[in-house]
């Protein structure tokens, strides 16, 4: 592995986002692969799902196929899009039952309230000094009070209990997706002048919301976050594999060529 102080270049001129930030917290060396070395990575099946939805979902906010449609557009491109990769083909089979009870009561009547400013919206934003982009899911206006309201979607489990609390497996989870949607408000900040009222998640896989209220102190928690990661990026030299068995057998988008996975990651 060369030293870092031969990507310095390549740091410097990076354009940064939450992944790229939340992936160094994951496995350091996936990390090394992707970014520095930059070799190919694979796809896994539990991110082929989600992306395969949130395309559908883009189609119908972006009024190429109706709400109505949805359903047979699912069914109908499911299988190539949702390869079963490593997986058991019982998995394969049990998400598309949970897309397909997701987008048969599919209903986004209640938008008429609000105004749409964007669907896979684009934002470029600073933190710190470091350039940002991410891609708003969904970014909605209320007609009347004019509140703003982040939204992304989410095919991973919801992390709240019966209880109403985070569930303890979920914690980190629950706290990385709240930095990712208060970076996001950036650029909301940025383009609109005001911050949002709310940060929302879908997860559509359960047919669940989870509405929280916007917290300065988390934002500015969030940014702080970025900025010092990012500082420990520039600092790393080891860039060490976390070794987890269920992430690097099913995850990883080294999985079937990492090292350190070869020489026994189990």
């Amino acid at each position: 592995m060369r030293v870092l102080g031969d990507y310095e270049k390549e740091l410097n001129a990076m354009r940064w986002s939450f992944s790229r930030c939340h992936g160094f917290e994951g496995c350091r060396y996936e990390w090394y692969l992707n970014y520095l070395q930059k070799d190919d990575s694979e796809q896994n099946f539990y991110a082929a799902f989600g992306k395969f939805c949130h395309d559908i979902l883009e189609k119908v906010l972006k009024h190429k196929i109706s709400v109505e449609g949805a359903l047979q557009y699912y069914i109908d491109n499911y299988d190539k899009n949702v390869i079963a990769y490593d997986v058991a083909e019982s998995t394969k089979d049990k998400y598309f039952y949970l897309g397909v009870n997701y987008f048969e009561t599919l209903d986004f009547e209640w938008l008429e309230d609000y105004e749409i400013l964007g669907v896979e919206k684009k934002c470029l934003f600073k933190i710190g000094e470091k350039n940002f982009v991410g891609y708003i899911d969904l970014l909605i206006r209320h007609k009347e009070t004019k509140d703003i309201i982040v939204i992304d979607h989410k095919s991973s489990e919801y992390p709240i209990g019966k209880r109403g609390s985070v569930l303890k497996k979920k914690i980190n989870d629950y706290e990385s997706y709240k930095k990712q949607l208060y970076l996001y408000s950036q650029a909301v900040i940025d383009e609109y002048g005001v911050v949002p009222k709310e940060i929302w998640w879908n997860y559509f896989k359960e047919q669940k919301w989870l509405k929280l209220p916007f917290i300065e102190e988390e934002f500015e928690d969030s940014k702080k976050w970025a900025t010092e990661l990012i500082l420990e990026i520039y600092n790393e030299d080891n860039f060490l594999p976390k070794l987890d068995y269920f992430y690097c057998n099913n995850l990883c988008g080294f999985r079937n060529s990492c090292d350190y996975k070869l020489m026994g990651g189990e």
